[in-house]
């Protein structure tokens, strides 16, 4: 079976090394320097300069690159693609957003990455929404992934996605302002101590900081964009996303600043 990635961030390139033993996997990137062909050689991947070759005959077309970036992603696959593969809309984006990208795009199956794929890897949760969604989730799974089936509207497995991104990237958000105050007052260890004893089961001594730190100084961007896909799902809900909207605004501050 060929199956195609679009993007070859750090999501493409741990699914390309997964896929790799058990499909022909052939990856597209925008980056086309020596380098990124030079990491797709080592992933056991075939890097394709052109869109087209990357897609002809996939059977799936794993489109993971940045939430702004992905309606050009549908628009520009839905060219090529012919109704019987299926583009997997694998993005950090709205629901509407998923359901606009279907009239560029034929046969988009929904799917939300419902965790950082490392260290999970294969193994990450993968939460899909489609009308022949039960059978497309099977397939996955038959290729060495984690998925679930959630229902057959496309977006729903986004709105999930979405919802739980309040929660988590706020928490990211929370502590970054949280940690950069005490470091001014030199109490980030008193702050660590208080929040272990108040929630031990979340490893505030034991690196969760340090983490969500690295993660933002790491992906910044590309979480404040998730987290303005986020503000319009909030939105569309007919609920006030000023919470969601910050916390876009603090990744692009921090980003811009560190």
């Amino acid at each position: 079976m060929k199956v195609a990635i679009i993007g070859f961030g750090e999501a493409g390139k741990m699914f390309a090394e997964h896929l790799q033993s058990h499909a022909d996997v052939h990856v597209y990137d925008i980056k086309q320097d020596a380098e990124i062909k030079a990491q797709a050689e080592q992933s056991g991947v075939q890097f394709q300069a052109h869109l087209a070759d990357a897609l002809r005959d996939s059977v799936f077309v794993f489109s993971l690159v940045t939430a702004d970036q992905a309606p050009t992603a549908a628009s520009e696959a839905g060219m090529h693609l012919r109704p019987e593969q299926y583009f997997l809309e694998m993005n950090s984006v709205a629901p509407q957003t998923k359901q606009a990208n279907i009239q560029a795009c034929c046969n988009l199956v929904d799917v939300a990455i419902m965790a950082p794929v490392y260290p999970l890897k294969g193994s990450v949760p993968l939460f899909l929404s489609h009308p022949e969604g039960q059978a497309l989730s099977h397939a996955l799974n038959f290729l060495g992934l984690n998925s679930r089936y959630v229902g057959p509207e496309v977006g729903r497995a986004a709105a999930i996605k979405m919802c739980r991104s309040v929660m988590i990237k706020g928490m990211e958000a929370l502590t970054l302002e949280c940690f950069q105050t005490a470091h001014f007052y030199d109490v980030e260890n008193e702050i660590k101590a208080s929040l272990d004893d108040s929630f031990p089961e979340m490893g505030w001594r034991e690196g969760r900081v340090d983490y969500w730190f690295e993660r933002v100084s790491t992906h910044g961007q590309r979480r404040a964009e998730e987290m303005r896909e986020v503000a319009k799902t909030v939105k569309q809900a007919q609920v006030k996303s000023g919470m969601s909207q910050a916390v876009a605004d603090t990744f692009d501050e921090f980003v811009k600043n560190n």
